[in-house]
């Protein structure tokens, strides 16, 4: 093996300028490859929170429900009315797809804030939330448990702490940032279970508790669109499906925004992956080329006695330092174009209320590694036919270039 790696060596030192652009040629499509993989791992990370904080594409409530719409969220406001928890999972519309519903009630003497202040208490299914939870600015580590509470932004009290609801102790386990919708600002948000358990403790406070905390009762559903639906197809199917509700939706704009984005990165992930395959068929190429111009001396080589597999491997050795190398050197370019370009993309994404993460130190240097393998591979693959073709004819035909 030393000796194939110090043949393989001298071959690159001899043709330094071949070896120069086929260096550099893989070094461009590794760089390619890898900043395309790890701006789209970033992007992707970024929308699953930023779009995740653009809320609900549309709302379902009860027919007379008053509502709520914002730029950014829909919100139910807190009503006497109420639907079945399985309303909508019961209609199976292919339109739909996430479903969040959510319980909202408006009480006083809760003794949050001042004694007469009045506090949203919003229930919802932690597991089926897409519009509260990313907003969560802090939170103590761990999972949000019965009896824990998140915070609107217009409230302050320390994680941790313990909040009196109706003379009942909840743990504080997270703050919203600041959404600019009013339930979302002063409301005291928990799980369905934490809800319903103060039922007995409201209706001792001035009648019956409210009809939201029945138990298989739910003031509206927050809901996204099924890739490719519309809104116009999802609120037909709905209104059609579903009787005595109303449909109200967002800015039809943040749902194209958010579905056209998605098939962005499909096409980006497709452009990537025909980079990769036309970057192999370049080394295929550039190699049978190489070998062709070097047939004397592996007809020199073979003549002294050098066996087929010493030929090939010789070969595939020479291409996997070079394409390593390039490799390398691409992985370079690569994070030196993403420091580059990372102020204006950032800013950018900021502007349109998306939050730009970047992939964490672990999984880029794990890209990284992989760009640099599959460029080795690369090699490898483009060297192995032409130098197996080149090892199979007799030492006299390459010596003096014939077939």
């Amino acid at each position: 093996m030393r000796l194939l790696t110090g043949l393989a060596l001298q071959n690159l030192g001899r043709r330094k300028a071949r070896s120069f652009l086929l260096v550099a040629a893989v070094a461009i499509g590794s760089g390619i490859v890898f900043t395309g993989a790890t701006l789209m791992r970033s992007i992707d990370d970024s929308m699953a929170v930023g779009f995740s904080r653009l809320g609900a594409d549309m709302m379902v409530v009860p027919d007379g429900t008053l509502t709520n719409i914002t730029a950014a969220l829909l919100t139910v406001e807190p009503t006497d009315l109420v639907l079945d928890a399985d309303t909508l999972d019961k209609a199976r519309l292919a339109s739909l797809g996430r479903v969040a519903p959510q319980k909202i009630v408006r009480v006083e003497h809760s003794g949050i804030g001042n004694h007469h202040e009045s506090a949203d208490l919003i229930g919802f299914d932690p597991a089926r939330d897409f519009t509260i939870q990313p907003w969560l600015r802090e939170r103590l580590n761990r999972e949000l448990k019965p009896g824990d509470v998140i915070l609107g932004a217009g409230r302050d009290a320390p994680l941790g702490s313990q909040l009196l609801i109706f003379g009942k102790p909840h743990v504080v386990y997270g703050k919203l940032g600041r959404t600019g919708v009013g339930t979302h600002e002063r409301g005291v948000f928990m799980s369905f279970a934490t809800l319903e358990a103060l039922a007995g403790a409201m209706s001792h406070h001035g009648g019956p508790g409210p009809a939201a905390l029945a138990r298989g009762k739910v003031t509206g559903f927050l809901v996204e669109l099924a890739p490719g639906a519309t809104a116009l197809q999802a609120r037909f199917a709905i209104l059609s499906a579903v009787k005595g509700v109303k449909v109200v939706t967002g800015d039809s704009a943040l749902s194209g925004i958010r579905q056209g984005l998605a098939a962005l990165l499909d096409g980006m992930l497709a452009l990537v992956v025909l980079m990769f395959a036309s970057t192999a068929v370049m080394v295929s190429v550039l190699f049978s080329a190489i070998i062709t111009e070097r047939r004397t001396e592996l007809g020199l080589l073979k003549a002294i006695g050098a066996r087929r597999s010493q030929m090939v491997g010789m070969m595939i050795v020479e291409a996997m330092i070079a394409t390593g190398v390039g490799g390398v050197l691409g992985v370079a370019l690569g994070v030196l174009v993403m420091h580059l370009y990372e102020r204006s993309l950032v800013y950018y994404l900021e502007n349109i209320g998306v939050p730009f993460i970047w992939l964490d130190l672990p999984r880029t240097v794990a890209f990284a590694a992989a760009a640099i393998v599959l460029a080795a591979a690369i090699g490898a693959l483009g060297a192995l036919y032409p130098a197996w073709r080149a090892s199979r004819r007799d030492a006299y035909d390459l010596v003096r270039g014939e077939g």
